[in-house]
């Protein structure tokens, strides 16, 4: 593998070639030695060969597609989709079957598996289909257009706990601190007594999450930056809900309106999140350039500790307003806010913004004819 690929690239090519060897090297070994190996963990022997070898054979069909993904992944985009959907379907029926009592634990494991891959594949693709955001996520901050440099930005951003609120304090800090004055654009959905934290009750969280996975639109209220504003930069800020942007962010992007906020202006994308954040970051970055903003830095930050407490820990604070609850899991819960490290780096980021050089003419020329 090359080092100088992205840790990302990397370590998502070594899984497409750990399940390449265990889909196709694993399945002729079951063929094989399915018999003893049964009898050694008590799985029943198969009802129809014929069936067993099919399926057999169709994972061994993916293993071979995951060696194709793992020599050339750049021309591998719609193999892994492909191989996204067909270890999707594997998995569901897979757990299909195990849930009315027809599969051994052994062979629920393989479902397990495919259902793990799936995910891997999808993120994968979406890190091949977006190799600016790669750049971008090394840290970098590119040259800014070639608009005017008022030195003055906006803050765009909807935050529902706070979190995201306290980031783009940070940015701001290093913003000023870089010699910017800062405006700030808080998006407010229509719907004031559902979104809005603590939530007035357990159903009000349920109906934002459901919203979320669904997809559905939140309205929200007029913004109040006239058209003829004169920030040369734009800091959006969205935190991810469900593998996604949050709905009153993106029903800001979805109103053609929202072109006046960003087009023709630098724009930073910051994303506040649990862990899953490349998507959403994907999606915010991908509509600014619609809008006709130009992209020139990015950072995500999750919140501290790992999975799956994490994704808990989150969860119980939504749910009860408040950190460390319930109080008998609270030695296990991990803090549902950034920390002070993120937080620093944020501030790092502002300064950056504030920094970045224009592009030069001859740059954007070539940019345009690329």
């Amino acid at each position: 593998m090359n080092p100088m690929r992205p840790r990302t690239y990397r370590v998502f090519r070594f899984l497409c070639l750990v399940t390449a060897l265990a889909n196709a090297g694993g399945n002729v070994a079951l063929l094989l030695f399915h018999e003893p190996l049964y009898r050694f963990l008590g799985v029943p022997p198969p009802a129809d060969r014929f069936a067993f070898a099919a399926v057999s054979g169709f994972s061994f069909s993916v293993g071979v597609l995951a060696f194709m993904i793992w020599r050339n992944p750049e021309r591998s985009l719609n193999l892994l989709v492909y191989g996204a959907i067909a270890k999707g379907l594997y998995a569901f029926f897979t757990f299909y079957f195990g849930f009315q009592g027809a599969l051994h634990p052994f062979q629920i494991g393989f479902g397990v598996w495919d259902a793990a891959y799936t995910v891997v594949f999808l993120l994968f693709a979406l890190h091949l289909a977006s190799p600016d955001l790669a750049r971008l996520n090394t840290g970098e901050v590119l040259p800014g257009g070639s608009v005017p440099r008022t030195r003055r930005a906006l803050l765009l951003y909807h935050s529902l706990s706070g979190n995201g609120a306290r980031a783009m304090q940070r940015v701001k800090g290093g913003l000023v601190a870089g010699g910017y004055a800062v405006d700030e654009e808080r998006v407010e959905p229509v719907e004031t007594a559902l979104f809005r934290f603590p939530f007035p009750s357990l159903w009000a969280f349920v109906r934002i999450a459901l919203r979320a996975i669904l997809r559905i639109p939140a309205p929200v209220k007029p913004l109040r930056t006239p058209p003829d504003h004169d920030h040369d930069l734009v800091v959006l800020e969205c935190p991810t809900w469900f593998v996604g942007m949050s709905a009153p962010l993106e029903s800001v992007f979805q109103d053609a309106a929202s072109e006046r906020i960003v087009k023709g202006r630098d724009v930073a994308v910051v994303n506040v999140c649990r862990g899953l954040w490349r998507r959403t970051q994907a999606m915010t970055v991908r509509w600014a350039e619609l809008r006709g903003g130009r992209v020139v830095g990015v950072r995500a930050c999750p919140n501290p500790g790992r999975d799956p407490m994490r994704t808990w820990s989150l969860f119980f604070f939504l749910a009860f307003g408040e950190p460390g609850r319930p109080r008998w899991l609270s030695p296990l819960l991990t803090d549902p806010h950034l920390s002070e490290e993120s937080l620093d780096t944020l501030e790092a980021f502002g300064r950056a913004l504030a920094q970045r050089p224009a592009v030069s003419t001859s740059a954007g020329r070539e940019r345009r004819a690329s």
